[in-house]
C-alpha cells in the first residue's frame, strides 16, 4: 500500500492521522468486515430477481434506489448488532443455519420485486454457494502461528466443498445463468488447489478472500454502484486498519513460503 511509502509507521506524519483515525473508532465496534459478505447476498436476491425479467441487464444504474438501499442499511446495523448472525462453524447444523440465513438475505434483496417462487428456484445455486462460503471460512487456520490442518483432516470438508460448488455451477448453467454458474466455476480452482498441492495457509487465505470477492465483482456487473459501496468500505478499513494498528487490513497479502514453515 502505497500509504505506508508516504507515512512509515515512525514518522510524525503517521502519529499525526493517527490522532485522527481514532475518531473512527466508533466504525470498528460495527464489524464492517462482515458487510461484505452480508451485501452480496443480499444483492444476490436482487440480482436474480432482476435475471428472470431481463437476463441481459447489466451495468444498470438505475437499479439503485432508496428501498434495496435501506434494506441494506438495515440489515448492516442487524448485523453490526448481532455479529454472530454470520458467525461460521463447521459442522453439520451451523452449515444448515447458513443455507436457511442465505435464503433470508437473499429474500431481502428480492423485496422490491415481490414474492416470486421462480426466484428461489433460481436462487437455489446461490444458497448453495453461500454454505461453501461459510464451509472455507469454517477451516480453522492460526495465522499468528502459521498453523493449518493436515491434508487428511481437510479431506471430508474440501471434498464437500468441491462437489458442491461444482453443483452450483451445474445449476446455474441449467438456469441459463451466467452470474452465478461463473462464479461458482471461478472459485472452483481454489479448493481444487487445496486438495491437490501441498498443505499451506497461502492457499486457504486466497479461497478465504475470494469466496467473498469473486461474488462480489461479478455481482457488482449488474449493480456498478455495488462496487463504489464496496471499495468504499475496503479502503476506508485499510487506512483506518493501518493508523490505528499498523495493520493493511482487509487485504489480497497472503504468507508466501519465504515466510513461513509450512
Amino acid at each position: 500500500m502505497f500509504i505506508e511509502k508516504y507515512f512509515p509507521k515512525e514518522s510524525s506524519r503517521y502519529d499525526s492521522l493517527s490522532q485522527l483515525f481514532r475518531k473512527l473508532d466508533w466504525l470498528s465496534t460495527l464489524k464492517p468486515e462482515r458487510w461484505f459478505g452480508a451485501w452480496t447476498m443480499i444483492l444476490a436476491g436482487n440480482n436474480v430477481s432482476i435475471h428472470l425479467l431481463n437476463r441481459w441487464s447489466y451495468w444498470d444504474w438505475t437499479t439503485f434506489n432508496i428501498l434495496i438501499f435501506g434494506i441494506i442499511s438495515l440489515v448492516s446495523v442487524f448485523i453490526s448488532i448481532k455479529p454472530g448472525f454470520l458467525h461460521y462453524d463447521y459442522s453439520l447444523q451451523s452449515s444448515i443455519f447458513m443455507f436457511f440465513k442465505g435464503i433470508i438475505l437473499f429474500s431481502f434483496g428480492t423485496i422490491p420485486f415481490g414474492f416470486d417462487l421462480n426466484t428461489f428456484l433460481f436462487g437455489l445455486p446461490y444458497f448453495i454457494f453461500f454454505i461453501v462460503g461459510h464451509m472455507i471460512w469454517s477451516i480453522k487456520i492460526d495465522i499468528k502461528e502459521k498453523l493449518t490442518p493436515s491434508k487428511k483432516e481437510m479431506l471430508p470438508i474440501l471434498s464437500i466443498i468441491i462437489v458442491l460448488t461444482l453443483f452450483s455451477t451445474l445449476l446455474g448453467y441449467f438456469n441459463d445463468d451466467p452470474m452465478i454458474s461463473t462464479i461458482a466455476a471461478v472459485f472452483l480452482l481454489f479448493p481444487i488447489v487445496i486438495l491437490l498441492f501441498p498443505v499451506a495457509i497461502r492457499h486457504l487465505q486466497r479461497a478465504r478472500m475470494h469466496v467473498i470477492f469473486i461474488p462480489a465483482m461479478f455481482i457488482s456487473v449488474r449493480f456498478p454502484w455495488l462496487l463504489i459501496m464496496i471499495l468504499s468500505l475496503f479502503w476506508i478499513l485499510r487506512y483506518y486498519n493501518y493508523f490505528r494498528f499498523g495493520k493493511v487490513r482487509p487485504s489480497f497479502k497472503i504468507d508466501l513460503p519465504t515466510d513461513k514453515k509450512n
